[in-house]
This record gives structure tokens, sequence and C-alpha cells, in this order.
């Protein structure tokens, strides 16, 4: 997922985050025995559109590192201590990260939270025979899908847009809503995708759609849309994207009086793109994690009050930050699986979790769809400009899709 330099409002909240996870990264290899690492090469954004998800991401892959360390290690290599290179590549050199890590001795790729952002890291990693993954991409092309056959070593801890998309559908059907205006952004793969699952799913369960809008962001057409949907009624409004037209469409439809309950997606979490007047209210969204610490886990509201606290009292930008959590934890059960740190072993390990129990929940893959699937979704409610944890939601059946 990308966010351009004028919408990165979280920017700025969370540049403190890169200074954080250096100082981690150097605290980590103190305690670290050259003779007993696993090393993590992280190829990410810390300075550029893409900071926003990648910097929280890695702190939180730092934190859970350090947590590993701390209780001892990697068992399955007799107690074996995680380190996190760090290379900031500031989405220009992603292959030249790749390869500085590898150099470094790198087992493992951490790539950025947008599959064509990564693209570059995640090729030079699988050609080297290295696992390549990302915290947050959430399409299934991180995998065989997009990579062919090398594509094997490549996984996402995101879940994929058929998931979210569908989950969207059920959980506002389990409301007793039954009509839907679909306002789709065309400017991400992922946005698209989430929202025609969401249309796939809905139409499947029996809803009823009543109007269809498409924008693209930042093509300054928001407004026409906002136009379009205030005078149409219906039980509640899809409208999957994030930047700067979240907010013009939210407050738009509020000002002119129409108080439609809106359903986002994790894109759209997060409180720095909150109008103060009219102030966020009936809105929806689902995520991987609360940032508010009212999330149902425990663990997870740790690391939300740990990584604040290290960005200055600063909130992450979005609940994807935790899959960085996850994402060590599954490298560590599958170094636990194989007592190895082969690429081709490790990705067959994650090709098998069927409910790997993780941080912020469970993990789920199989050979040919490297993203997760039947994630316990935190579905959130913002009114009056408080958000509110309101369910888990698991998607009964994935939507099928193009």
């Amino acid at each position: 997922m990308r966010r351009t330099r004028k919408t990165a409002v979280a920017g700025a909240v969370l540049l403190a985050a890169t200074a954080v996870t250096a100082v981690l990264a150097g605290t980590t290899a103190a305690r670290t025995s050259a003779a007993k690492t696993v090393i993590i090469g992280a190829a990410v954004d810390l300075t550029a559109q893409m900071s926003p998800y990648d910097s929280p991401a890695l702190a939180a892959a730092q934190f859970e590192a350090a947590k590993v360390n701390a209780a001892g290690g990697i068992k399955g290599l007799g107690g074996a201590k995680i380190q996190i290179l760090v290379c900031n590549h500031q989405l220009k050199k992603q292959k030249e990260c790749a390869d500085q890590l590898i150099g470094k001795g790198a087992a493992v790729g951490l790539v950025t939270c947008d599959v064509e952002y990564a693209a570059p890291a995640t090729q030079e990693f699988i050609n080297h025979g290295k696992l390549a993954l990302s915290p947050c991409i959430s399409t299934d092309q991180q995998g065989p899908k997009r990579f062919g056959a090398k594509g094997h070593l490549a996984f996402t801890l995101g879940s994929i847009a058929q998931d979210e998309g569908a989950a969207q559908a059920e959980w506002a059907y389990s409301r007793g809503w039954r009509s839907a205006i679909i306002v789709k952004d065309n400017l991400l793969a992922y946005f698209k995708d989430t929202s025609d699952a969401f249309k796939a799913r809905w139409l499947q369960l029996g809803g009823k759609i009543v109007d269809e809008q498409q924008f693209t962001s930042f093509d300054k057409t928001i407004g026409n849309v906002v136009s379009k949907v205030a005078g149409e009624k219906a039980d509640v409004i899809s409208f999957v994207t994030a930047f700067g037209d979240l907010p013009t469409f939210v407050s738009g439809l509020r000002s002119l009086h129409n108080n439609t309950p809106i359903l986002n997606s994790w894109g759209g979490d997060g409180n720095y793109w909150w109008t103060k007047s009219p102030q966020v209210t009936n809105y929806y969204y689902d995520t991987y994690g609360s940032i508010f610490g009212n999330d149902p886990l425990a663990p997870v509201n740790a690391l939300v009050k740990a990584v604040t606290k290290a960005n200055h009292g600063h909130l992450p930008a979005t609940g994807s930050f935790v899959l960085g959590a996850d994402l060590v934890d599954a490298v560590v059960a599958a170094i636990n699986q194989t007592h190895s740190t082969s690429g081709v072993a490790l990705a067959k390990a994650f090709e098998h979790f069927r409910g790997l129990k993780t941080t912020t929940g469970t993990l789920t893959y199989t050979s040919t769809l490297h993203g997760d699937t039947h994630r316990a979704w935190r579905i959130m409610s913002v009114n009056g400009n408080k958000a509110r944890f309101v369910t888990l939601w698991t998607t009964k059946k994935i939507a099928v899709i193009g």
C-alpha cells in the first residue's frame, strides 16, 4: 500500500520511529553472539512515503525480537538470537539494500508494505534463496502469483483483499444492513480488490447495491462523488481508501447531513485524518489490531503502548504495524519446526501454517496463497472522534474476484 508525500500526515508523527529502531537494532546486536545469530535483513523505507507503514512495523518486529532473545532465543537452533539489520532504501535503492543485507548474512528478508515498492528487494532476496516477508502487503501478489516459481519464497503477513472485503460484507450484513453504495478508489490494486471482494460477497449474501461510483485518489473528482452519494439512500457505504480524499469524503457527506454508515478497510485506520468539524461519526473499519489501547488481546495493547512510548507519545499510523511482531513470531515458529534457516525449508513450513498462534491472533497459508486468510479482524467504530472496538470478525467465505 502506498501513501504520497502530500497526504502522509502520519509521516511526521512516525519519524521518531526511525531513531527508535536504529537504537533497538544496535542493542540487539550488542547482545547477540556472532556464532549463534539469525539475521533478519530489513530493506524498508524509513524516510519517504512508505515510512508511516514500514517504520512502525519495523519497530514492532524489533520489540518482538527483543522478547524472543530475552526468553532464551530460538529454541530450534539451540537458543540462537535474532538480529535485525536495517537498510533504508527510501524507495530508491531496494535492490541495493537487499544485496547489502544478504552480504551481511541475512537469512530472511523483511520488505516494504507495498508489493510494487517491495518487488525489487523481494526479487533479490528470493533470487538468493532467502525468504522475503512483508509485514502488511494486502494483496495475493506477494508469492507465486507475481514472482512465479521463486515466489514460493515470498509471503506477506497481511491478509489478502479477498478475505478483507468479504469480512466487511459479512459483518455489515450481520448488522441487518441490506442495501449498499460502493465507492471504489482505482488508485491501488489493494483498494480495487477489497472493494470488488466486498461487492462479490455482498451480492452472494443477498445484499442490494443501490449505486456504484468510482474515482482515483488525487484526481480531484471526490467532490463530485460526494454530491452524487449525498442524496442517495442506503444502509451502508463501502468506501475503501486512505489518503487525502478520505477526510474530504467523510466530512463532505456529514456536512450535507448524510449520516449513512461508512465502512472502510485498514487503510482508513488511525486518527491522523480525523476532521474536527464535523467530527468523524458513524464510521467503521476493519484492522489488524487496535492502536487505541482497547484491543481484545493484551499482547497487542502492550505492543501499542511500547511503540507509542518509544515514539514520544505518538500513535502508529494504523494497526497494521502489529504485523511486524507477527512476522518475527512466524519466522521463529518456522525455524523451530525445521531447525534450519534455509529459505526452501522455511517456505515449506510457512505453507503448512494453519492457525499458527501469533501476537495478533493466528496465521494460515497454503502452497499457492502466500497471504494470510481467515484472520480475526478487529471491527472498529468512530463516533465523535472517539474510536471503539466493536467485535472480532473471521471471514466465513472468501470472495472470488477476477
